[in-house]
């Protein structure tokens, strides 16, 4: 009997860490997290991201994402990025 090799096609992103989502069937936002860690990895930015999630279910990204993230107030996340961006310019930051 042949012994068959299997090429991983899929692992975790290092940016994601080993939580179980609490996201709705269905729901974007898992993809989203996973396609994000995805281009943060590749592009070797993990130790430089800092988060800034939105309110909603999106504000528990901290829970999945393994880099530093900051909470927002009520429809000002990309005011507190852009704020955190001036203090600390070399950062990436990121909100969606």
């Amino acid at each position: 009997m042949s012994e068959r090799k299997y090429k991983k096609i899929f692992q975790k992103p290092a940016s994601l860490t080993d939580a179980h989502t609490h996201y709705c069937a269905g729901c974007g936002h898992s993809i989203a997290h996973r396609l994000v860690a995805e281009c943060i990895d590749e592009l070797d930015l993990r130790e430089k991201t800092i988060g800034v999630p939105p309110v909603g279910c999106a504000v528990l990204a901290y829970n999945y994402f393994d880099f530093d993230m900051v909470e927002a107030p009520h429809g000002r996340a990309l005011a507190v990025a852009s704020g955190i961006k001036r203090v600390q310019p070399d950062k990436f930051i990121l909100s969606y």
